[in-house]
């Protein structure tokens, strides 16, 4: 049975490749994405940075398990959100999180 909801959201831990000194180290997000009709996914130009902001804008509607400096928990807004967005490594963890769970949502089904 296949099930029709309004606004279909889904959450995911996405792996984020850190760069640091001489490589990478591995870190985790639990990130909780909207699912976006093909109509409103065609609005947006994957192909620049703004374009690939925005849709990430509208795709993240949660993040957690996100600390500072200090290893203190920091709560979700729209500005940590955006702050996380800034970051390359983190941009594309995000984008691919999406797309890899809608993909295979679709090899599933």
């Amino acid at each position: 049975m296949f099930t029709i909801v309004d606004t279909p959201t889904f959450r995911h831990e996405v792996k984020v490749r850190v760069p640091v000194d001489g490589g990478h180290k591995e870190e985790s997000i639990r990130v909780t994405y909207r699912v976006l009709a093909v109509e409103v996914m065609e609005r947006h130009d994957l192909r620049t940075p703004a374009g690939n902001k925005a849709f990430l804008q509208d795709t993240v509607i949660k993040l957690d398990d996100i600390v500072d400096a200090s290893n203190q928990p920091i709560p979700y807004s729209d500005s940590l959100r955006d702050q996380v967005l800034s970051l390359p490594y983190a941009r594309s963890a995000l984008a691919e999180g999406y797309f890899t769970a809608i993909a295979g949502a679709r090899a599933g089904n």
